[in-house]
């Protein structure tokens, strides 16, 4: 929300302020619960106005999830890993060749990456 609106919900509370004083004056006994429960009420919309736009935070963006690729092969050791796609899952063999010796590679993991919490160091 900009200055405008929180000028706008300063005046509007600072007016059912004066609403509620207004009631409790001596004389206006027959006014002073509609007076009161009016200024209660033009506070509490001068209050939102006022206060809104506080606390919202943007949201976190998801972690990024990774795949795991390894070559079936027995003598090879390739590893590669890529973005996870849709449709990825363990142990499902993928069309794409081991770039070491051609052979057939599996999805042997799939895993969320997490950033690392720093550890205050002494």
């Amino acid at each position: 929300m900009g200055l405008v609106s929180k000028i706008i919900g300063f005046l509007i509370a600072a007016a059912g302020g004066f609403l509620i004083y207004w009631g409790s004056l001596p004389g206006m006994e027959a006014w002073s619960m509609i007076l009161f429960l009016v200024g209660i009420t033009v506070v509490a919309i001068g209050s939102s106005l006022l206060f809104a736009g506080r606390g919202q935070e943007e949201p976190e963006p998801e972690p990024p999830t990774v795949t795991e690729l390894q070559c079936q092969e027995q003598d090879c050791d390739f590893k590669e890993i890529r973005d996870f796609k849709k449709g990825d899952f363990i142990l499902k063999e993928v069309e794409q060749e081991c770039p070491k010796c051609q052979g057939l590679m599996m999805i042997e993991g799939i895993y969320i990456v997490r950033k690392e919490e720093e550890t205050p160091q002494f």
